[in-house]
């Protein structure tokens, strides 16, 4: 009579590497998940936003609680492509803006804005920004969110004038005048 033992030894080694592969792969999805889940309870409180959909869109983009700087100067990016071509005086006063608004070199938030100024962001990122600046719009005041606007309108507007018209003051491209208007128009609600 032979002995089965090897054979059955070898039948439970190759069930448990089985069990043992399928094993590692729940608990990196696990972990997958417990870091999104943490991530946006970090972005939500960051953000003070509480609307998982708006909350998954803007950890879709990149933007994350130590980015959430960044996302604020998506407008002055996106007016910095509408003509599809960044010039070096636009990334410039983008990059200018951004410091004054506090986004200093070396961060989370300028590593991102840096991305968005070396490779033109989808135009997904606007609609994120318009849903992101809803919901930040419902927690101030009116004399505060009139303040923001007429900040960020004038912000936009130095981007589109940094490269434009004589001596890089006085025209707006028609794409340029396009994306300021989606701006504002996110600023009403």
């Amino acid at each position: 009579m032979q002995d089965d033992r090897p054979l059955r030894d070898r039948g439970r080694t190759l069930e448990e590497e089985f069990f043992r592969k399928q094993n590692e792969e729940l608990v990196a999805r696990l972990r997958t998940t417990e870091a999104r889940d943490q991530a946006r309870e970090h972005l939500a409180a960051a953000t003070g936003i509480s609307d998982k959909t708006v909350i998954d869109s803007l950890l879709d983009q990149g933007v994350t609680h130590a980015t959430v700087a960044a996302l604020a100067l998506a407008p002055l990016v996106a007016v910095a492509w509408a003509d599809r071509r960044l010039e070096e005086k636009e990334r410039r006063a983008v990059l200018q803006e951004a410091a004054s608004a506090g986004v200093s070199a070396g961060t989370p938030e300028h590593e991102l804005l840096e991305s968005w100024l070396n490779q033109q962001p989808p135009p997904s990122l606007m609609s994120t920004w318009s849903s992101y600046v809803r919901e930040v719009a419902q927690n101030l005041e009116p004399a505060q969110r009139k303040e923001f606007r007429d900040t960020l309108l004038q912000r936009c507007r130095a981007i589109a004038n940094a490269a434009g018209g004589f001596a890089g003051l006085g025209r707006l491209s028609p794409e340029e005048q396009t994306v300021i208007r989606q701006v504002e128009k996110a600023l009403e609600g």
